[in-house]
């Protein structure tokens, strides 16, 4: 018997070190043999992308997150134009991205970042991999924008937490991966809550809303209690996506 040959494109959404849940949705998609002909993502979703599509496994990855090196690429800016400065030329980054251009991966990948100067949302998926990730990663004021052919670019999170326009012409089954689904309870009555509550609304209001577009969604109200900018929980967070994606593609496989 032949076995249904099964494929997707894939939508990777921003969420710092949640991005690890992503890593556990691929090696379900891995196990199972489905296969990934396109990805769009922003943020650590361009990231964990383009690292997939240059050849590196979920599990490598996953142990690359959770190296002590990966933490080398951060170090203070003593707020002089971000919070943070970051290095791309450290052995954890030469282990995760393997290619030096969008052109030479083995899989297609769109990432997004904002252009500052006008607001365009824009996609790319020609250039170089570090500059255009890192752009699209660049979540000010912690990090600085980037300045890439005359433009100044920053998170693409900002704008569109979960794109995924590139992908509509594939013609294949669409699955979006969220970090960052909207919890439906009232804020405590605090300035910081509120506060939190409207930045929330703002930025990832698109993505649940475009909830219908996909074939296939994928998120856990769980992941809320595990922050953005935390290195310890990369296993529960991998555990926790490869789990998810094996319910949602249950009927599927």
């Amino acid at each position: 018997m032949v076995r249904e040959k099964r494929e997707i494109v894939l939508a990777l959404s921003g969420g710092g070190a949640r991005g690890a849940y992503h890593i556990g949705v691929l090696q379900y998609l891995d196990d199972s043999d489905i296969k990934v002909k396109a990805i769009c993502g922003t943020s650590i979703g361009s990231i964990i992308a383009a690292s997939y599509a240059s050849g590196v496994s979920p599990k490598e990855q996953l142990e690359i997150f959770k190296s002590k090196d990966l933490k080398k690429m951060f170090s203070l800016a003593w707020f002089r134009e971000s919070i943070f400065n970051v290095d791309t030329n450290t052995p954890s980054i030469d282990a995760l991205i393997r290619k030096k251009n969008f052109e030479d991966l083995d899989i297609p990948v769109y990432v997004t970042a904002l252009d500052l100067q006008n607001g365009d949302e824009l996609y790319f998926n020609s250039g170089d991999i570090r500059t255009l990730c890192t752009a699209s990663s660049a979540l000010v004021p912690v990090f600085k924008p980037v300045s890439y052919d005359g433009k100044l670019l920053v998170d693409g999170g900002f704008e569109n937490h979960l794109p995924y326009e590139p992908l509509k012409k594939y013609n294949l089954p669409l699955v979006g991966v969220n970090l960052h689904p909207l919890l439906k309870k009232k804020s405590r009555p605090r300035l910081m809550s509120y506060l939190k509550k409207v930045m929330a609304i703002r930025m990832f209001k698109t993505a649940d809303r475009q909830k219908n577009d996909y074939d296939y969604y994928i998120e856990s109200e769980k992941i809320n209690k595990y922050s953005i900018f935390s290195f310890k929980k990369f296993d529960e967070l991998y555990e926790m996506g490869y789990e998810d994606a094996k319910k949602v593609f249950s009927a599927w496989v």
